[in-house]
Order: structure tokens, then C-alpha cells, then sequence
């Protein structure tokens, strides 16, 4: 079964909006706030390739939200049509398998 893990941060428009998008396709999915230490507990953040792609020496995930599947693939940019603000349906399902 697929995994997915959504990066977000408090008062982020995106990941408002994603969240949002996913609730309403019920799609299930993890949600990792980037500013709660706890959340730091999760194995992505040990993952060399979420820290090589997302991360450098003063912070993490400045682009958010981020979409990880099954802890391997990371999405940002391509889910978003950010002249109108609004999720790219078609790489959104895609993406989420729906």
C-alpha cells in the first residue's frame, strides 16, 4: 500500500490547500509539521535523500508542502499551477493514484 507523508508548516496557504484537496479525495496520509520537534522522530527525517535534496545548514523544507511517497519520491513544484494558486489536478491524482 502507498505511503505519503505531507510536510507543512502552521499559517503556509499550500498546505492549507493541499490538505484541503486531500481530505476531500480521502486520500490517507501523514501529516509532519516541520516546526514540531516531535515530528522529527519520523525516519524521513534520518532519509539521505530528503536531507541531500531538502535540507542545508540553517533549516529544512523551505518549499512546503512537501509530498513524500513511501518515504522514496518527493513532490513540490509540480503539484502547483502557481499563477492561479491552485493544485495541478491531473498531477495531483496522479501522484495520489486516484
Amino acid at each position: 500500500m502507498t505511503q505519503f507523508k505531507i510536510v507543512i508548516k502552521k499559517s503556509c496557504f499550500f498546505c492549507e490547500k493541499l490538505l484541503t484537496w486531500l481530505e476531500d479525495k480521502n486520500v490517507d496520509y501523514k501529516v509532519l509539521d516541520y516546526q514540531n520537534p516531535k515530528d522529527f522522530n519520523d525516519p524521513l527525517m534520518k532519509n539521505p535523500t530528503f536531507n541531500s535534496l531538502y535540507c542545508d545548514m540553517s533549516a529544512c523544507v523551505e518549499s512546503l508542502p512537501l509530498v513524500v511517497k513511501n518515504d522514496k519520491e518527493f513532490f513540490y513544484s509540480e503539484l502547483w499551477d502557481l499563477v492561479n494558486n491552485t493544485i495541478v489536478n491531473e498531477k495531483a491524482k496522479e501522484i495520489f493514484e486516484i
